[in-house]
C-alpha cells in the first residue's frame, strides 16, 4: 500500500527535520566554544540518527503487516511505538511523521475520531518546529481535513484543506507534487457534497479527475491515498443519492470514471457497476441495468471464482431483472440457483426472499395460455400472495424503505394491474 512512498513527500520529513534541528543547533551556540558547540551538535546528530532510525524500523514493520492484511496489528505497532519514542525523544519534531503515519492507517481503517487525535498531534509538533506557514504544516493541515471529509465533518475540513492547498501552492518543491492534488481533489470533493442537480455533478467530473490522475502516476493506483480519495468520492455517491435518483445516477457514473483512471479492470470497478445496476433495477430501469451489470459481473469473474458471494449476486440481480422484464425462463432458471444458495445461508435470508418473489414473477409472466381463465385467475392470485408475502420477509430483515422492498412492491403492484387483480395487503 506504498504507505512508506505516500507519506515522506519532497523533500522529505526526515531530511527537512534533520535540517531544521542542524540549523537550531547551530543558532543555539551563539557565545560558546567551537569544542562545546561541536559537541552539542554531534550529541544532537546521534540522538537524531537514533530516532531516524526507530522511526525506519517501525514504518517498516507497520508496512509489512498492512500488506500481510494484518491492518490493525500494523495500527497498534505504530501507536505503541509512539508512547514509547514521545517518551524517550519528547520535543523531537520527527515524531510528528509517526503521528502522521498512524494517523493514516486510522484513517484506512475507518477510526476517524483516533486518526483525527494523531493528526492533530501532527500538526501541533509541525507547527511548533516549522511554524504555521511552512509546507510541512500544510500537509499535516492536509491529513486532518481528509480525515474530517471521512467522517462526514465537511464544514470542519474545508478551512483545513483550503489552508493546506495555500501552503502547498506556494512552494515550489510541494507545488508539483501529489499533496497539492490531493488537497485539491478534497475541496472538489466538499463542492460535490453541496451539489444538487446532474449538471453540477457533471461539471466537477474533470476538476476531480485531474488531481487523481496525477496521484494514481505519482504514488500508484494501488496506494493508500488513492484509495481513500476514492473512498471518499464513494461517500458522496450516497449523498448525491438523497437529492433524488437524477443527482445520484450522476455522481455513480462520475465514480465509475474515477475508477477507471485508478484501475478499468478492478473488482471494485465490477462492485460499483453492481450497485449502479441494482439501483437501476429498482427503478425500472431494465434496459440501464442489463448492460451495466452484465459490465460489472465479467469484471467480478476475473477476480473471484464462480461460487464466490459478489459473482453469485450478480447472477441473483441478472435473474431478478429478467423477472421484471420478459425473460422468465432465464429468471427461473437464475433465481433457482440463488434461492438455494440464499437459503442454506440463513434462514430467512433477505435475498432469498427477494428470489421467492422473482420465481412467482416469472410464473406469472410464463403461465400457460392454454389455462382455463377461473384456474389462471386462481394461480396469479396465490402468486401475487407469495410476492406479497416475500416483500414482507425482506422487510422484516431490511427495513420498509429499503431499495429492494420498495422496488419489489412497485414491481408487485404493476403485475397486480397487469393481470386485472388487486395488490394483496398482509404477508400472505
Amino acid at each position: 500500500l506504498h504507505l512508506r512512498h505516500v507519506s515522506l513527500q519532497h523533500p522529505s520529513f526526515a531530511s527537512t527535520a534533520a535540517s531544521y534541528c542542524t540549523s537550531s543547533g547551530s543558532s543555539s551556540s551563539n557565545g560558546s566554544s567551537n569544542d562545546s558547540s561541536s559537541s552539542s551538535s554531534s550529541a544532537q546528530s546521534g540522538s537524531s540518527s537514533t530516532l531516524q532510525a526507530s522511526m525506519d524500523k517501525l514504518v517498516d514493520t507497520a508496512v509489512g503487516l498492512v500488506e500481510e492484511g494484518k491492518l490493525q496489528q500494523a495500527i497498534e505497532v505504530l501507536q505503541q511505538g509512539v508512547q514509547l519514542l514521545t517518551s524517550a525523544f519528547p520535543d523531537s519534531p520527527e515524531l510528528s511523521e509517526l503521528h502522521n503515519q498512524a494517523a493514516l492507517l486510522l484513517l484506512f481503517a475507518h477510526q476517524h475520531e483516533a486518526a483525527a487525535k494523531h493528526a492533530a498531534d501532527a500538526l501541533d509538533i509541525t507547527q511548533k518546529h516549522f511554524g504555521p506557514t511552512h509546507p510541512l504544516t500544510g500537509h499535516r493541515l492536509l491529513r486532518l481535513g481528509s480525515i474530517r471529509v471521512a467522517a462526514g465533518q465537511l464544514q470542519e475540513a474545508q478551512p483545513l484543506l483550503a489552508a493546506a492547498a495555500d501552503m502547498l501552492s506556494n512552494n515550489k518543491q510541494m507545488a508539483d507534487g501529489p499533496s497539492l492534488s490531493e488537497a485539491l481533489y478534497y475541496l472538489n470533493i466538499l463542492a460535490l457534497a453541496a451539489a444538487d442537480s446532474p449538471s453540477a455533478v457533471a461539471a466537477l467530473t474533470p476538476w476531480l479527475q485531474e488531481p487523481l490522475k496525477h496521484l494514481v502516476t505519482t504514488l500508484g493506483p494501488e496506494s493508500m491515498i488513492v484509495r481513500l480519495a476514492l473512498s471518499a468520492h464513494s461517500q458522496q455517491v450516497g449523498r448525491a443519492l438523497d437529492h433524488g435518483f437524477a443527482v445520484g445516477e450522476a455522481a455513480f457514473k462520475q465514480h465509475i470514471s474515477l475508477q477507471e483512471m485508478q484501475d478499468p479492470n478492478s473488482a471494485e470497478l465490477g462492485l460499483t457497476l453492481y450497485q449502479l445496476a441494482t439501483t437501476y433495477y429498482a427503478h425500472d430501469m431494465l434496459t440501464d441495468a442489463g448492460p451495466t451489470l452484465q459490465r460489472g459481473s465479467a469484471l467480478l469473474r476475473q477476480h473471484y471464482p464462480p461460487d464466490h458471494d459478489l459473482v453469485t449476486l450478480c447472477k441473483h440481480r441478472l435473474g431478478m431483472i429478467c423477472a421484471a422484464g420478459r425473460d422468465y425462463r432465464s429468471a427461473t432458471m437464475l433465481l433457482g440457483d440463488t434461492w438455494q444458495h440464499y437459503s442454506k445461508q440463513q434462514e430467512g435470508h433477505p435475498l432469498a426472499h427477494e428470489a421467492n418473489f422473482g420465481l412467482a414473477m416469472a410464473r406469472v409472466k410464463g403461465m400457460d395460455p392454454r389455462m382455463s381463465s377461473s384456474e389462471r385467475e386462481s394461480k396469479i392470485r396465490e402468486e401475487l400472495a407469495l410476492m406479497r408475502s416475500a416483500i414482507a420477509g425482506m422487510a422484516t430483515v431490511l427495513g420498509a424503505e429499503h431499495l429492494l422492498v420498495t422496488a419489489a412492491s412497485r414491481y408487485l403492484a404493476q403485475l397486480a394491474v397487469m393481470t386485472g387483480q388487486s395488490v394483496p395487503t398482509g404477508s400472505g
